[in-house]
């Protein structure tokens, strides 16, 4: 069993478009076989976003380790910096903006897994960020 990933080990997925940005998935049940969740980085292009959606069987966490940008979930707005620790339960539509010259850098965690599969679909076209379910 494996226990230490890096960034190097990981799915790499580009989505180009209006909000450009790169994501690696690192633990996912097909990497770990564990279905309790998955795991990965994204970095944001300057002045780019991850545009509004929600997660409808999900709960996510996010973690900001590099850039600046601001966070949008529900009706709040508030300032992204590294440290910034960001909880989403279910159904809670959440936007990222990167406001700055560097990329933005974030973890993801969604409990169940599911989302990646998802991010696949967002990169190759077959789906846009306004579907929800993870199914």
């Amino acid at each position: 069993m494996k226990y230490i990933y890096h960034k190097e080990d990981a799915e790499v997925v580009r989505i180009e478009g209006d909000a450009p940005r790169t994501l690696y998935t690192l633990i996912e049940p097909k990497t770990q076989n564990d279905t309790q969740f998955a795991m990965g980085l994204e970095e944001i292009d300057p002045h780019s976003e991850i545009p509004m959606h929600s997660h409808s069987h999900a709960e996510e966490i996010i973690f900001v380790f590099g850039g600046e940008g601001q966070a949008y979930i529900g009706d709040e707005v508030t300032e992204l910096k590294p440290g910034s620790v960001i909880y989403l339960p279910p159904n809670v539509e959440h936007r990222f903006v990167n406001t700055g010259d560097e990329p933005l850098w974030i973890t993801w965690t969604l409990s169940p897994p599911g989302f990646e599969k998802q991010i696949r679909k967002i990169a190759d076209g077959s789906a846009g960020m306004e579907v929800f379910s993870e199914s």
